[in-house]
């Protein structure tokens, strides 16, 4: 089942990009990742590659999947 996003929700998730957007200054990073790594991980919400395999921002290419 399927289920849109609550006008609350959505707006707090377009102000947590703004904020990123605002914030962010990696984009002089080099566009291949610094440690020449891609990751392949299901899309499930309560995995966070970076955070489980110690990745920062530009360090490997994370790919989400669907399904087994």
């Amino acid at each position: 089942m399927s289920r849109s996003p609550t006008p609350t929700q959505l707006d707090e998730v377009l102000k947590a990009n703004a904020r990123f957007a605002e914030q962010f200054d990696a984009g002089d990073l080099p566009l291949p990742p610094a440690r020449r790594l891609a990751v392949v991980a299901c899309m499930d919400a309560r995995l966070d590659p970076a955070a489980v395999l110690g990745l920062e921002i530009g360090d490997a290419h994370v790919i989400r999947n669907a399904g087994g």
